[in-house]
């Protein structure tokens, strides 16, 4: 019988998509292993195609808040698969719990996790310095043993689907040939967020400066900011030719769709954001715009050409893990001072380089 693992990830799509770097460490080290991964449901599509993995399991979070005998049958049809061992890259308090209820000999943890008594063997995570894939490779070796390289980025797989109905949309929805940058303007949360005036000024020396074709990405939520920038746009200095290369993928894509858009563009340009991990994956060159949140968390783009931008000198950074819904300050400085002409300078030097 083949070994059989369980790796426990059910945070946010952006982290997923780093842990798929972690779930490839794991088979290269357990080849003959089914792997086994649990995550939170509406994130799982991308991790389609995976051939690291056997099998997904999804948890329905707001189910088993409503009724916890949904979250008790959950454990029991988990209990039943007699894992031989468990990874909880996921610090929360239910996440200990159920790596306890599988009843695996092997229970491998963050010290910092809730309820971290519950596994077998503790690995400290620090709260800043290493990357994120750093503090997960943590689980499974030793810091010189970690993955180098390719290695350390994420691994998403398009279907063949996903790739023809990319160029067959691009086809019409591009006018010309050019390329297209990408600009991701949202967050789920709102300090995380450089002000949609910004990202237009941006946007206006892209349409003035380069050729390239501007699309912003983004889900449902987020046509509300979409909406705005193109209100913002009309009072801008543009000819009509350099407006109709500004389009719009906001709601109008699947997360595999996604994707693809990402893989195959010039550049992103992005906040602190899942998209930028998205970007890692296929080695997009990346310009990432920080808020409330700092790199030292270890969330940036891993990938091989991609440019930072921060206000520093400000003592309320960072002022959560995640940044908040309002700044704490009443400031904001931290995006309200960003430059979105060195913004574009960056962006102008990852293209180039």
């Amino acid at each position: 019988m083949p070994e059989k693992i369980l790796i426990i990830q059910t945070a946010f799509l952006g982290d997923l998509i780093l842990s798929t770097s972690f779930f490839h460490a794991v088979k290269m080290e357990h080849k003959e292993s089914e792997i086994h991964v649990l995550v939170n449901l509406g994130t799982e599509s991308v991790l389609d195609n995976n051939p690291d993995i056997t099998k997904v399991w999804c948890l329905n979070k707001k189910k088993i808040k409503k009724n916890p005998f949904f979250f008790i049958q959950f454990i029991q049809k988990l209990r039943k698969e007699n894992f031989d061992k468990v990874y909880s890259p996921h610090f929360s308090y239910r996440s200990s719990l159920i790596s306890f209820f599988t009843k695996a000999p092997i229970r491998i943890g963050y010290k910092e996790s809730g309820f971290s008594f519950l596994h077998t063997k503790l690995v400290q995570r620090p709260k800043q310095g290493p990357h994120e894939v750093e503090k997960l490779f943590s689980l499974l070796f030793e810091p010189y043993d970690f993955p180098m390289a390719r290695e350390r980025r994420p691994y998403l797989f398009p279907n063949t689907e996903d790739e023809i109905s990319f160029v067959s949309k691009k086809s019409k929805f591009l006018k010309n040939e050019t390329g297209y940058i990408l600009i991701a303007p949202s967050s789920l949360w709102e300090t995380k967020r450089m002000p949609e005036e910004k990202f237009v000024s941006v946007i206006t020396q892209i349409l003035r400066k380069r050729n390239e074709t501007v699309i912003l990405i983004g889900s449902k939520a987020d046509i509300e900011i979409q909406n705005h920038i193109f209100r913002l746009m009309k009072t801008e200095p543009l000819e009509i030719k350099e407006r109709e290369r500004l389009l719009s993928l906001v709601g109008q894509t699947s997360l595999k769709e996604l994707m693809v858009w990402i893989k195959n563009a010039t550049a992103i340009v992005s906040n602190d954001s899942s998209p930028i991990h998205f970007a890692s994956a296929f080695n997009t060159p990346t310009v990432m715009v920080y808020g409330a949140t700092i790199p030292e968390f270890g969330y940036g783009s891993l990938s091989d050409k991609h440019r930072i931008l921060e206000v520093k000198g400000l003592n309320c950074r960072p002022c959560g893990i995640h940044g908040g819904r309002i700044c704490p300050e009443g400031h904001f400085r931290c995006m309200l001072d960003q430059n979105p002409v060195r913004i574009f300078e960056a962006l102008e030097e990852v293209i180039k380089t």
